[in-house]
C-alpha cells in the first residue's frame, strides 16, 4: 500500500486524524495509522482487511461525487466505523475527490475525526434539557425563563393556561412586559428587572401585579423571581391569586359587616381569657358600664361582683361546648338570656369565650305570668272534672251518668282546641247543647254561634246561604247578603244534620276547611274566613262514605274530634234529673210533682225521641195533670204502667196496701213481658237480680199457665 499523501508521505504517515483512500467505485487504496489506531488495530497492514470501504455508508456514491464536484470543496458526513473489539466509532469524515489532468476522479482522499465522545455528551446534554424540561413542566405554577432583554426564552403549560398564549407565540417572540396590565405595575417591574442583574440583593423577590391575557382579562397575580447561578438569566413563577383576593374582599366586607351587627345589636356581647380578663366589649356593653372594662374581670367589671358569677359556665366552654343560659342580674335583678360559646384557634384550641347577654325581663315575666295562668287552668280544670263527677248538669245539660261524664270531658277537651268537631246523636238527644256548650268553652265563646240547620236550606239556595252574595250579583240582587260564614266570623258555625248536604256542596265547604276559602256569588275576591265548624249528625257518616254520598275528603276533614251522645234509653238514671229540670222550667211555681209511680213510669218508657220526647211529655204533664205517652202504647211498660196508675188512684184504704198491690201488679206485668226472663226483667226494673227473686217470694207472683 503506497505510503504517501498529495507528495508527502510523512503526511499521510504522521497525520494525528484518521486518512484514508478509495477508488471512485469504493475500493480501499490505504489507511494511515492514525485510522488503524482509532479502530483497535496495531498496524495498517492489519486495519486494512478490516476497514469496511466508504461505499459501504455511502450508497449513494454518484450522487456523492456530483454534489463534491459542483462543491468544489471537503463535503462533511457523519458515519460508523466497526472496531477491532466489535464496538462501534461514531465519526465525522471529510470528503474530497483528487482528480486526473483529464479533470476524471482519481480517487477519494477521506479525513476521519472520532466523534463518539461529542455524541455521547450531545446525546446527555439531550436528555438532561428533556428532564430540565420535565421538571419546568411540572412545578405547579406558572413559569418562565427571562432573558436580560426581558424577552422570554422559555414558558411552561402553566403559564401557557394562565395568559391564553400558546407556546409558539410565547417562547423566542414574546417580552414578559406584554402581560403587565397597569403602567404602574411595568414602571416597577422593569426597574426591578435590570436593577435584579446589578444589584440583586436590593430588589424584592415576591411581588404583586395585575397580569393581562389574550382576551384583555385581568387576574390578580404574585410573581417570585430569582436569577439562574452564573448567567444573565432570571425564572420566575407566577401564581394566580385573584380567587384569594376576591375572599380577602368577601372577608374585610364580612368583618365590616360583622363589626356593624356586634356594634349595633342592643345586648351585651364581650370575650374573656380562662382568666377572667375581658378582651373585647361591644358599644352596648361600655354604654351600660359606663366605661370600657378591657383588660378587668368580667364578674367584677360587667355583674359588680367579688367572685365568678354563680351561673358561669367557663369550664363547658373551654372544652369547645356552647351553652345556653338563664340568669338574673345583679343590682338590678332583670333577667337574662346568655350564649357562651368558644373562640377556636387552629393551633391553639379554644383561646377564649365570648358571652352574648340579652335583656328577656319583659318576656320572661310574662312567661311565668303564663306558666302561672297554666298552673291555675290547670288546677280549675281538675277543680271543674272533680266537680263534674258529683254534678247533676253541665251548663244547660242535665245528667251525671257515666255516659255523660264523658261527654262532659269530651266538651272540656274540644273547648281547649280549635280543631273541627262532629256530634253524632239520635235526634233529641241535645247535639246543639253540646255544640253551644263546646263553643262557650272555647276561646270563641264571647263570638256568634251561628246554627244552621242543613236540612231545612233548600239545596239551589244552598251556596247563597253558606256564601252570601253581592247587589248585581244575579237577578233580584239588589243588595249585599252575607252569608252563614260572614255571620260566623271569628266564631262557631254549627251544622246540623250534616249529612243532608249535597256532594256539590261539599266540595265547595271542603275548600273553605281546606283554607282556601270561598267567593260569594257576584263577587271576584276570595274571603278566608276565621270560623269554627262543628257538625251533628243523627245518620252514620260512615256508612255514607262507603255508600259514596259523603266524599272520603270532607269527611276526614270533618271527622276530627268525635262526640257521641247516647239515646236516653241507655242512661235512664238521668230521667229524674231531667224530668226536674223541665218541671222547675214549666212550673217556676213548684206546685207540680211527679209521684213514685209516675217516675217508674218515665223510668221505664224507652223514649224514642229522647230528650225532646221527654220535655214534650212533662210540658204536658204540668198543662194537662196527664202522664201521657205518644206513640205505641205498649212501648216498655206504658200500657200497663198507665193502668195501674188508674188503679192506683182508684184505689181506698192503707197507702202501704196500695204501693204493694201496685209494686205486684208492675213486677208481674214486666216479668210476662220479659217472659220470665229474671235477668231481663230485673235490667228493665234497675233492680238486681236477687232483689227480683225476693220481691217475687214476698209479693207472692205466679206465673200464668
Amino acid at each position: 500500500m503506497t505510503k504517501y499523501y498529495g507528495g508527502d508521505g510523512d503526511l499521510f504517515e504522521h497525520a494525528p486524524i484518521g486518512i484514508l483512500r478509495s477508488t471512485p467505485e469504493g475500493r480501499l487504496i490505504d489507511a494511515n495509522p492514525a485510522l488503524a489506531r482509532m479502530l483497535g488495530y496495531d498496524s495498517v497492514a492489519e486495519a486494512a482487511s478490516g476497514i469496511h470501504p466508504i461505499a459501504v455508508d455511502l450508497a449513494r456514491r454518484e450522487e456523492l461525487l456530483s454534489a463534491t464536484s459542483a462543491r468544489k470543496r471537503l463535503l462533511d458526513i457523519e458515519s460508523r466505523f466497526c472496531k477491532k473489539d466489535g464496538g462501534v466509532m461514531d465519526a465525522l469524515i471529510h470528503v474530497r475527490i483528487v482528480r486526473e489532468k483529464n479533470g476524471l476522479p482519481k480517487h477519494i482522499v477521506a479525513f476521519v475525526e472520532d466523534v463518539g465522545d461529542r455524541k455521547t455528551l450531545s446525546r446527555a446534554l439531550a436528555e438532561s434539557r428533556i428532564r430540565y424540561r420535565s421538571v419546568f413542566e411540572n412545578t405547579g405554577s406558572a413559569t418562565i425563563i427571562i432573558e436580560k432583554d426581558m424577552t422570554i426564552s422559555l414558558a411552561n403549560t402553566g403559564f401557557q393556561k394562565l395568559t391564553g398564549y400558546s407556546r409558539d407565540e410565547i417562547e423566542g417572540r414574546m417580552k414578559w412586559s406584554a402581560i403587565i396590565a397597569d403602567p404602574e405595575d411595568l414602571d416597577r417591574m422593569t426597574t426591578y428587572h435590570f436593577n435584579r442583574r446589578k444589584l440583586a440583593g436590593h430588589v424584592p423577590m415576591e411581588y404583586e401585579f395585575i397580569l393581562s391575557g389574550r382576551e384583555g382579562r385581568r387576574k390578580h397575580v404574585v410573581a417570585r423571581v430569582e436569577m439562574i447561578a452564573g448567567t444573565e438569566c432570571s425564572v420566575a413563577s407566577i401564581l394566580d391569586i385573584s380567587s384569594l383576593k376576591q375572599a380577602r374582599r368577601s372577608l374585610l366586607e364580612s368583618e365590616s359587616k360583622l363589626i356593624g351587627i356586634v356594634e349595633a345589636f342592643e345586648g351585651f356581647i364581650y370575650i374573656c381569657s380562662s382568666d377572667y380578663r375581658v378582651s373585647f366589649m361591644n358599644r352596648a356593653l361600655k354604654r351600660f358600664i359606663g366605661k370600657d372594662g378591657t383588660g378587668e374581670c368580667c364578674y367584677q367589671t360587667i355583674y359588680g361582683l367579688n367572685a365568678p358569677c354563680e351561673w358561669c359556665e367557663k369550664k363547658r366552654v373551654f372544652t369547645g361546648e356552647t351553652v345556653t343560659y338563664e340568669f338574673r342580674r345583679p343590682g338590678d335583678s332583670r333577667w337574662c338570656y346568655a350564649v357562651s360559646s368558644p373562640v377556636l384557634d387552629r393551633e391553639d384550641g379554644v383561646t377564649g369565650q365570648q358571652t352574648v347577654v340579652i335583656d328577656i325581663h319583659e318576656r320572661k315575666q310574662a312567661e311565668l305570668a303564663v306558666k302561672e295562668k297554666d298552673a291555675f287552668l290547670q288546677k280549675e280544670n281538675q277543680r271543674l272534672r272533680s266537680a263534674l263527677k258529683e254534678s247533676r248538669h253541665f251548663g244547660n245539660i242535665v245528667g251525671k251518668s257515666p255516659v255523660m261524664r264523658h261527654v262532659y270531658e269530651m266538651i272540656l277537651r274540644a273547648g281547649a282546641t280549635d280543631a273541627n268537631v262532629i256530634i253524632y246523636g239520635e235526634s233529641g238527644t241535645g247535639k246543639e247543647l253540646v255544640a253551644r256548650a263546646i263553643h262557650d268553652m272555647s276561646e270563641r265563646g264571647a263570638r256568634r254561634f251561628v246554627p244552621v240547620n242543613c236540612g231545612a236550606v233548600p239545596r239551589d239556595l244552598m251556596e247563597s246561604e253558606f256564601f252570601g252574595y253581592i247587589k248585581g250579583g244575579f237577578t233580584g240582587a239588589d243588595r249585599d247578603k252575607p252569608g252563614f260564614f260572614d255571620h260566623a266570623a271569628g266564631g262557631t258555625l254549627f251544622l246540623d244534620e250534616l249529612g243532608e248536604i249535597s256532594e256539590d256542596m261539599q266540595v265547595k265547604l271542603l275548600r273553605v276547611l281546606e283554607g282556601g276559602g270561598y267567593i260569594p256569588i257576584g263577587a271576584l275576591e276570595s274571603r278566608r274566613p276565621d270560623v269554627r265548624i262543628i257538625a251533628a249528625t243523627n245518620r252514620n257518616l260512615a256508612e255514607l262514605r262507603r255508600q259514596g254520598r259523603i266524599r272520603e275528603d270532607f269527611f276526614y276533614r270533618i271527622h276530627v274530634i268525635p262526640i257521641y251522645l247516647p239515646p236516653l234509653c241507655e242512661r235512664r238514671e238521668d230521667i229524674p234529673l231531667l224530668a226536674d229540670a223541665f218541671l222547675k222550667k214549666y212550673d217556676p211555681s213548684g206546685l207540680v210533682k211527679f209521684s213514685s209511680v209516675e217516675l217508674n213510669m218515665l223510668h221505664n218508657y224507652d223514649w224514642p225521641g229522647n230528650v225532646r220526647e221527654l220535655e214534650n211529655t212533662v210540658q204536658r204533664y204540668v198543662s194537662l195533670n196527664s202522664l201521657d205517652f205518644p206513640g205505641d202504647p205498649y212501648r216498655h211498660g206504658s200500657a200497663s204502667a198507665r193502668s195501674a196508675t188508674d188503679n192506683a188512684r182508684d184505689t181506698q184504704g192503707r197507702l202501704g196496701d196500695a204501693v204493694m198491690d201496685f209494686e205486684k201488679k208492675y213486677v208481674a206485668d214486666i216479668l210476662e213481658r220479659c217472659r220470665w226472663n229474671r235477668t231481663e226483667a230485673a235490667a228493665l226494673l234497675g233492680i238486681g237480680r236477687k232483689t227480683l227473686y225476693l220481691k217475687i217470694k214476698r209479693l207472692g207472683i205466679r206465673r200464668n199457665s
